[in-house]
């Protein structure tokens, strides 16, 4: 209701940026997401992340439905209030609520006098279906949805149903009160068509469940020391958020890397640690890709979700760095089932394995990536002149990779000879990176075949930092003083993916690697600087990069010079945060 003292609400409380990120509960593959939380400012949308509707990453693409809160039957202005278990419009006249009963049904209850009015412009075959006791199937972009008024309350959709289109080109419905003046709606999300339940639950009952569920999830999150503390639960949300749950082609847990674009191959294994406490979840993280990996060479998908399988480029392999780390904090005997362990030492050696078959054409024993997109921060300058080059982050996720794969092959019980096989071949390849690689100053990436060294203004050559204690002091002790020095690489935010006094330099739009502050290079090479003894300058770095997603908001992308942000935000910058300020916080 109106407050005299805040007439158009601009006091409310906002546990998120409703620009940046969705209200959405962990499961839920439908979202809530506005354009402003400023009074008559805001349009909002009932979105969608389910596969190919919004693939593109496009807004407009994942919108499915515009939401007007409506008083006595006209629209009115309203201003937005977010909290974990409730999303609230606010109007001069009185509430709308939302909250999450489960993952599929999005509940809304207005004061009274209030209601809902919902619109969207139909493309061919979107065709409003009317059910038993009032309800509405809407199947827009393969999502079929239910609409139906609950607690004597009703929904009601224009007829405008157009045979010579097959469609009903303007789909407008509005909510009707019961007798008490008050709306109550259910919008529930099918995998298939649409059917009426014969009992739902109560808006309190719905928002009750929704609040438990964070409770459980905010528990087991992390604690950080300040002032990192002070955006763990907003982290926290953001990832919970983002979580989707299995679908009938996605069989385990994934989550979102932004609203509407799912997370690629490595950022599920990275987002595995950021949420190991929660050792079920963090597992089917670490699966999901796995499930669907080329049967013959063992190649893992660049992305998948449930519609659109993208195996045309591919990710780094970061299983070891994961599972080092996460063996680390647990004996995951005790949290994890044997045969998910099994899986997953099968999938993920077939994984580290496909490099040495399949991306070692020259017979070097040294991979490479065909593309900084493979290297995943997709401009860096090592490839600017050819695709295929031999890069030092590569052999050093795959020197990780084969050691987790011994520790897990000891875990199981394999035969000595199994274990000691993938130990030597860890211990190999580190002795080729150093050899061939290492020039004395720096680690060089080599063109394949000629195996002429390069060495450009890019961050990519210092994640061989990640190998931690692994490497000789003397290489530790160069690459920490190169990563020591002011400007080049080394900004007041953190550290630039090129040099900022290169000729390549260049942050415009979504380029992350001709300059840009990007999450995986930041989490790689600090916690790599932290095992390998040089916390000094990793607490250093954490306070930059951290601190700046505090002061300015949580960007994907960030321009070293300025700290300026790009508008996409999403859950990497939160994976990423969330590992370093426990990484920090447990010293």
């Amino acid at each position: 209701m109106n407050n005299a003292s805040d007439p158009f609400f601009e006091n409310v409380k906002q546990l998120f940026t409703v620009e940046q990120h969705m209200f959405s509960r962990r499961g839920a593959w439908l979202a809530l997401q506005a354009t402003s939380a400023k009074y008559g400012r805001g349009a909002l949308y009932l979105m969608t992340n389910h596969g190919s509707r919004c693939h593109s990453g496009n807004k407009e693409y994942s919108r499915l439905y515009r939401l007007y809160p409506t008083f006595e039957g006209r629209c009115v202005p309203f201003a937005i209030e977010t909290a974990a278990a409730e999303y609230t419009l606010h109007t001069r006249h009185g509430d709308v609520r939302f909250t999450w009963a489960d993952t599929t049904k999005l509940i809304a209850q207005g004061d009274k006098n209030m209601g809902l009015f919902v619109e969207r412009n139909a493309e061919p075959f979107e065709v409003l279906k009317p059910r038993k006791d009032g309800a509405w199937e809407s199947p827009i972009r393969g999502n079929p949805l239910l609409f139906k008024g609950l607690e004597g309350s009703a929904i009601t959709f224009d007829d405008t149903y157009n045979f010579h289109k097959f469609m009903c080109p303007e789909i407008r419905g509005r909510t009707h009160p019961n007798s008490d003046g008050i709306f109550t709606l259910v919008i529930e999300d099918f995998p298939y068509c649409v059917w009426v339940r014969d009992k739902y639950p109560s808006y309190e009952e719905a928002k009750a469940s929704m609040q438990a569920d964070w409770d459980e999830f905010l528990a087991k999150f992390p604690h950080f020391t300040e002032p990192y503390e002070q955006k763990r639960e907003e982290t926290a949300y953001i990832l919970w958020s983002h979580l989707v749950a299995p679908t009938v082609r996605t069989p385990t847990w994934m989550i979102m890397m932004f609203p509407g674009v799912i997370g690629s191959q490595w950022q599920h294994v990275k987002n595995a640690v950021a949420l190991q406490d929660h050792t079920d979840l963090s597992l089917d993280l670490l699966l999901a890709y796995l499930y669907a990996q080329d049967p013959e060479k063992g190649q893992l998908p660049e992305s998948y979700d449930d519609d659109i399988l993208s195996t045309h480029s591919i990710k780094p392999p970061i299983f070891g760095w994961a599972l080092k780390d996460i063996m680390s904090r647990r004996d995951i005997t005790k949290v994890w089932p044997r045969d998910k362990i099994e899986f997953l030492y099968e999938g993920a050696g077939r994984w580290a394995n496909w490099f040495m078959e399949c991306r070692d054409d020259d017979g070097d024993g040294l991979p490479l990536f065909s593309g900084g997109e493979e290297n995943g921060l997709d401009e860096s300058t090592i490839w600017a002149d050819q695709i295929n080059m031999v890069s030092p982050d590569l052999s050093s996720y795959l020197v990780l990779s084969f050691e987790a794969q011994g520790d897990l092959a000891k875990i199981l019980g394999k035969p000595k000879e199994e274990v000691e096989a993938w130990y030597k071949k860890s211990k190999d390849l580190l002795e080729l990176m150093i050899e061939k690689m290492w020039d004395g100053e720096h680690f060089v990436a080599l063109r394949e075949y000629t195996h002429e060294p390069v060495f450009t203004g890019t961050l990519t050559h210092y994640i061989p930092f990640i190998l931690g204690n692994r490497l000789p002091p003397e290489i530790i002790d160069k690459m920490a003083a190169d990563l020591s020095v002011e400007g080049g690489l080394v900004s007041k935010y953190g550290l630039a993916t090129e040099r900022m006094d290169s000729d390549f330099f260049e942050v415009q739009d979504l380029q992350m690697g001709c300059g840009a502050i990007d999450p995986p290079a930041e989490v790689f090479i600090i916690t790599g600087m932290w095992e390998a003894g040089k916390k000094d300058l990793a607490r250093d770095l954490v306070s930059r990069y951290c601190g700046r997603l505090m002061d300015r908001g949580f960007s994907h992308i960030i321009d070293p010079i300025s700290g300026d942000g790009s508008p996409f935000w999403g859950t990497w910058s939160r994976c990423v945060f969330t590992i370093l300020c426990r990484m920090v916080s447990e010293g």
